[in-house]
């Protein structure tokens, strides 16, 4: 998500000039940090919820994983639990990567090549989990207070920090509008039924999906004038920033803005039209077979599980974007504080993990085929057990 300042505009780069003194040449483009003296050791103005406002005078010269007044054990836990995500994401989405490769060519539907790219792109939120949060909470740790500002001004506006705020915007869009491009071919699918699926049009539909999410991820690098890329320290991310002090910048906001919430409510459209027209289409069926109790009830609860799968499948999404959306809007409003920061970037980064539960776990096919690859090494293990035990036990 994008950092908002309204005016007047916060930059930090200012901040910092602020901070210094006896400094020769200092820019916004970068900092040499060789010679330097400090007039005021309040670096980082805001500190997150893992250390104390009084790091900033104690632990000026000393890493932040030594320091007194950080909550070392509020790293490391947040460490862990990032760790577990990424895991469960990267091994839920292999197994559906590979259980749709594993189909036979002619087996597979417009839905099982959506779900496939699906997993696809909840894998590059387990990879930028892994190869920019982890560590980068690790690199955190390692700097000093003083350190750790002056490295965050200087990353910014750099490539590292453009392709960073671009790679964590594209987990989100990618995922956003695969969800769109799902909930659509579930309404099209009831709204023209059809005895065969043309899943040469899903995957132009996919292709240009893509197209759309890389542009979309990359929108705030269009207006370079305007929003500025940097390494938020209290996020262990990167992300783009604008300062608002004219119309224009106004409206590349909520342009910014829009791309998340449009999405969102499309999908939720799709989703309540299937449902109405899921209604309907049992309520005819229920009039037309009234005469057969067994057949009328086995429509309703037909009725009661679609009703179930859409329910699920809008408040997995609700639940992990809905706040980040909020979280947004209200650092537009100028609300937003270091903790809603944490909250915002991870909590829209939790339905890659949600995905594959909803999609595939009610699936009893993929059930088997996880438990046919499951299987094979755990048999490995115990007849190689049963092996050591009898070798020993006759020694």
């Amino acid at each position: 998500m994008a950092l908002i300042d309204v005016v007047p505009p916060n930059d930090p780069a200012e901040g910092l000039i602020n901070k210094l003194s006896s400094r020769t040449n200092i820019t916004h483009e970068g900092l040499n940090t060789d010679d330097y003296v400090v007039q005021k050791t309040n670096w980082t103005n805001e500190w997150n919820s893992f250390c104390s406002y009084e790091t900033d005078e104690v632990c000026a010269n000393i890493p932040l994983y030594k320091c007194p007044t950080c909550q070392q054990y509020s790293f490391w836990l947040f460490f862990v639990i990032i760790f577990l995500l990424a895991v469960w994401i990267l091994t839920a989405n292999t197994f559906v990567i590979a259980y749709v490769i594993k189909e036979e060519k002619g087996n597979r539907t417009s839905l099982g090549y959506l779900k496939g790219s699906l997993a696809f792109t909840d894998l590059l939120t387990g990879t930028f989990l892994v190869c920019i949060t982890l560590p980068d909470i690790v690199w955190t740790t390692q700097l000093t207070s003083e350190e750790l500002y002056i490295e965050t001004i200087e990353r910014r506006n750099t490539p590292t920090a453009i392709l960073g705020s671009s790679f964590y915007m594209l987990c989100m869009t990618s995922t956003l509008y695969h969800l769109v491009l799902m909930s659509y071919n579930r309404f099209a699918a009831i709204k023209w039924p059809s005895p065969t699926q043309n899943t040469h049009r899903t995957k132009i539909m996919m292709v240009f999906m893509w197209m759309l999410s890389i542009l979309s991820a990359s929108y705030p690098a269009w207006f370079p004038g305007s929003f500025q890329f940097y390494y938020i320290y209290f996020a262990f991310a990167y992300f783009p920033n604008i300062s608002i002090t004219t119309s224009k910048q106004l409206g590349q906001a909520f342009g910014l803005f829009s791309i998340m919430v449009l999405p969102y409510l499309v999908m939720t459209g799709f989703t309540i039209a299937t449902a109405i027209l899921i209604r309907r289409a049992n309520q005819n069926a229920r009039e037309q077979l009234s005469e057969s109790i067994r057949v009328r009830n086995q429509i309703i609860q037909r009725e009661k599980a679609a009703y179930k799968t859409l329910a699920i499948m809008e408040l997995g999404f609700t639940v992990t974007l809905v706040p980040a959306l909020v979280a947004l809007a209200l650092t537009y409003a100028g609300q937003g504080n270091d903790v809603m920061y944490i909250f915002m970037t991870y909590s829209a980064l939790c339905i890659s993990g949600i995905n594959v539960l909803i999609y595939r776990a009610r699936d009893p096919d993929f059930q088997k085929f996880v438990r046919h690859v499951t299987n094979k090494p755990m048999k490995r293990i115990k007849s190689s057990f049963r092996h050591d035990t009898g070798s020993t036990m006759a020694v």
